[in-house]
């Protein structure tokens, strides 16, 4: 086709005016530009002349579906398409034709060969448009009823990718995007508050941080026959706090020497096993106000539990004390042990009867603080909800409006300083220190703990010197070379008295397993991809706890909005400040607080919460 000045041509499926012919084509768009094309760019429809792009607005009248049904089985150019429907063959005619083309309905083709499509085809198409008009007007629909916080049984499903975000499970959201609302967890969460579709029982955290937060679901093998030490014999106790359902470590005195027990969880947990494998990916126990979600099966705990059976298995650590608090791993020994459980208070009721323990782990303690262990007794508290009622969310979705109101209580009690509590830490450390040497002198590759000192010790005594000190240490880390933890005063330290609660250790349980049975150790490149993937769980595991407890914690100070709190002031910046709540052990940020000292004990009462941002504010009672 050979251009002419003024013709009509299309470029970009838009029209466009020949201005000027040459080795390039100068055209005008309707859009007012004028450029220059090749002319294999453009494509010709009628030769004019097009004076205005007004000529091609006024569409003449016609018929498409004539036109379509006379035209079924043929192929024809698009100036006759434009005879057909209009009955000329103007650019106006033309250039409509062509739109009708485009739509891709009724025709298919090109300018040159345009085909009518089928009735089938064609009432498919039909279809489809209406089913995409219909959906996007439920789509709009339900974003009003968004808007005004009507939602109704069927829109449960479009609000799944907004719990996606909440849970931290997702980045996109089309029902945010739609709504103008960032995609972050925050948005998500206060929108499913508005609509109702969550309620503040709801706590997203665990969920946020990847933990797992269903039990494991595994098979557990019986425990393997084997020789074991029988020390049925010896008085020994388990001693937890109320309603701990995985006793995992017992002591005993033997002479002068102490016998920790614990839990023979390598005995069943086999490095690179299926139950292994599980422990690894979640890294530790979960525990929150609401339940506990173990690493290993219950069926694991219920073999190796100390104390749930008349007798129990267990690894059992013989540990000498020296007059000066040394220690010395005596034996590690597969065992048969029988156990009596006792709660901190049961045991601090009885003290004299372990006065000879105490006696030992005292020595043990004055050595770890002339070592430079700190001590640092803040306030402790234990959290505890009880949730009746139904707690709805996208999750298991059953109606919008519940009959029952959700009524959830939280119970927050202090974790009291108790002789019996400091006895059992004691002999833990002592088992963590024993077990460290004997890792280290048999050169076995295992996850040792060590933290770093402060840049200057102290020994704090005050409330706001303990809250000041604490904040000078750095986080503990898992090693495969020992080192210090400054914080315990010990070196070298390991951690080996809760495997079933704690994958690294495990580690340690299963290379100490490995050794007495002269089965090959896991090598220090495993060990370390293995300490790595047990402290990533586990740090995830310890946030999720953290942020759980704040949620709870504010959730039960929202359920009490007129209590008054005993406050100390714990840190000062000139008028702002940090106030330790100790009933609750939680902290508030204040301001207005030139006037009182470190220590000063004050009255608060609750100003503000905003459960979401997990932050809260405090008036001072005048």
């Amino acid at each position: 086709m050979t251009f002419a000045k003024h013709s009509l041509v299309l470029y970009k499926q838009a029209p466009a005016q020949v201005l000027e012919l040459g080795a390039k084509i100068s055209i005008h768009l309707e859009n007012g530009k004028t450029i220059k094309v090749r002319e294999k760019d453009i494509q010709f429809l009628h030769a004019g002349p097009l004076k205005s792009f007004g000529q091609l607005h006024s569409a003449p009248e016609g018929n498409v579906e004539d036109a379509w049904e006379l035209l079924q089985g043929e192929t024809v150019a698009l100036s006759d398409v434009a005879d057909l429907i209009y009955g000329e063959t103007t650019l106006a005619a033309v250039w409509h034709a062509w739109c009708v083309l485009n739509e891709d309905t009724y025709f298919t083709g090109s300018i040159d060969e345009v085909v009518a499509r089928t009735a089938l085809d064609v009432n498919a198409i039909f279809a489809k448009r209406s089913e995409k008009e219909q959906e996007l007007t439920r789509w709009q629909d339900y974003l009003q009823r968004v808007r005004d916080n009507e939602i109704v049984a069927e829109d449960i499903a479009q609000l799944s990718d907004v719990e996606r975000i909440a849970y931290g499970k997702a980045s996109v959201s089309r029902t945010l995007k739609a709504l103008d609302l960032e995609a972050v967890p925050e948005q998500a969460h206060r929108l499913l508050l508005k609509l109702g579709l969550w309620t503040e029982t709801v706590n997203p955290y665990p969920s946020r941080f990847g933990c797992a937060t269903t039990e494991p679901d595994l098979e557990v093998p019986p425990l393997p026959e084997e020789p074991r030490e029988d020390l049925t014999a010896l008085a020994t106790f388990a001693i937890d706090d109320d309603n701990c359902s995985d006793p995992d470590d017992a002591i005993s005195l033997d002479g002068d020497t102490i016998w920790v027990h614990v839990a023979d969880a390598a005995a069943l947990v086999k490095p690179d096993s299926p139950l292994d494998l599980e422990a690894r990916s979640r890294g530790a126990n979960l525990y929150i106000p609401e339940q506990v979600v173990h690493m290993l099966p219950e069926g694991v705990t219920s073999i190796l539990g100390l104390g749930l059976n008349d007798t129990s298995p267990a690894l059992s650590f013989q540990i000498g004390v020296g007059e000066d608090g040394a220690i010395t791993c005596l034996r590690i020994i597969p065992s048969w042990v029988r156990v009596q459980r006792l709660s901190y208070s049961q045991a601090n009721d009885r003290l004299d009867s372990f006065s000879e323990l105490r006696a030992l782990t005292e020595v043990f303690r004055i050595r770890r603080l002339a070592q430079g262990a700190a001590q640092i007794n803040l306030p402790e508290v234990k959290i505890h909800t009880r949730i009746d009622g139904e707690v709805y969310h996208l999750g298991a979705p059953q109606k919008l409006n519940t009959d029952k109101p959700t009524q959830c209580t939280v119970e927050i009690k202090d974790l009291p300083s108790l002789k019996s509590r400091d006895m059992v830490t004691d002999a833990m450390l002592m088992a963590g220190e024993a077990v460290a040497r004997y890792l280290i002198e048999h050169d076995i590759p295992a996850p040792f703990v060590s933290q770093p000192a402060p840049d200057e010790e102290a020994t704090p005594e005050t409330m706001a010197q303990m809250f000041a000190y604490r904040k000078k240490f750095k986080r503990s880390g898992l090693h495969l070379e020992p080192g210090m933890h400054a914080g315990l005063g010990l070196e070298p330290y390991t951690r080996a008295t809760s495997p079933l609660r704690r994958y690294s250790d495990l580690l340690v349980h299963q290379q100490l397993r490995a050794f007495i049975s002269g089965t090959p150790l896991i090598s220090e490149a495993d060990m370390l991809a293995r300490m790595s993937e047990a402290e990533l769980g586990g740090g995830n595991t310890s946030r999720a706890e953290r942020l759980s407890n704040r949620h709870w914690t504010l959730l039960h100070m929202q359920q009490h909005p007129d209590k008054v709190y005993r406050g100390v002031v714990v840190d000062k910046r000139d008028d702002r400040g940090v106030i330790m709540l100790p009933e609750l052990a939680i902290e508030v940020k204040m301001r207005g607080i030139a006037a009182y000292e470190l220590d000063q004990e004050l009255e608060l009462t609750l100003g503000s919460i905003n459960l979401i941002e997990l932050d809260f504010s405090c008036r001072i009672v005048c």
